[in-house]
């Protein structure tokens, strides 16, 4: 797990259990504003979201959780970093933090472990926005790379295919040595060998919550093709292909994902206060 200077608050989810988070809120202290969670993709934390903070966080309040074993949150006994898992344990957070519900963000792993949560528990979900984030497994390449090399090797060795061709060199230093490359090796390896197996395909149907699904045209993760298949078993989804080689487009293009995010969910919060009673 990593360890860095900023003290982030932590919540008790289950006996035994906590989750670290940040929590942020730039808008008029008088204001109760609606909340955003973001979830992050394996190997990170909450500072993988840094850059879309000012964004959302004068419009929102913005909660990122570090997931279970990233991070500043422990490492549970016996886990084993599943989407079902992950998502339970969102669904304990929320509880702990008395959201009923929130607009849901995840990239990568995490928003795979999201999508589990709409599945799950749709009723929570106001919108939910994914950003590289899979249905189904892609193969045991990571989990035997982070076995054989460790997570940092791994981490580096996969970095440039994961930001993309664009990105600067310092870009890639800081999620290879700062961010990524400090988790710990069983979360980190659980995490990717759970990936394996998933299938969430087949249960899409079941989420009820508007959808921002954002991927890249030349995403080594998965084809546009496959993405907007899966967005038409959704009821009510929106695709973007921004242009790039990246998978992890939330990371290399923060600033135009949280533009794309923000959007999304404000006209999803305009079209929910209109139908309200």
């Amino acid at each position: 797990m990593e360890n860095h200077s900023v003290d982030k608050r932590r919540v008790l989810i289950r006996s035994g259990g906590s989750m670290a988070y940040e929590d942020h809120w730039f808008g008029e202290p008088w204001i109760e504003p609606e909340t955003v969670v973001m979830v992050h993709g394996n190997a990170e934390s909450s500072r993988a979201w840094t850059c879309w903070v000012p964004h959302l966080a004068r419009h929102y309040r913005v909660i990122r959780p570090d997931l279970p074993g990233f991070g500043q949150s422990p490492e549970p006994a016996g886990y084993g970093w599943s989407a079902p898992e992950l998502a339970r344990d969102l669904g304990l957070f929320l509880d702990a933090l008395n959201l009923k519900t929130c607009h849901l963000i995840g990239a990568k792993y995490g928003g795979s472990a999201c999508i589990r949560l709409a599945i799950d528990q749709p009723q929570r979900l106001s919108s939910l926005c994914l950003f590289g984030s899979p249905v189904r497994g892609s193969g045991s390449g990571n989990a035997d790379l982070i076995r054989d090399k460790g997570v940092q090797q791994w981490a580096g060795e996969t970095m440039r295919s994961r930001l993309g061709s664009a990105v600067s060199e310092a870009q890639i230093g800081w999620w290879t040595d700062e961010l990524m490359g400090k988790t710990g090796k069983l979360a980190a390896f659980s995490a990717s060998s759970s990936r394996i197996d998933m299938e969430l395909a087949d249960e899409l149907p079941r989420i009820t919550a508007p959808t921002l699904i954002v991927t890249t045209q030349e995403s080594g993760l998965q084809s546009v093709e496959a993405v907007e298949r899966y967005a038409k078993q959704l009821r009510n989804a929106k695709v973007v292909v921004l242009p790039g080689d990246s998978y992890h487009i939330a990371a290399a293009e923060p600033d135009i994902c949280a533009q794309h995010a923000l959007t999304f969910i404000q006209q999803t919060s305009a079209t929910n206060a209109r139908a309200a009673p």
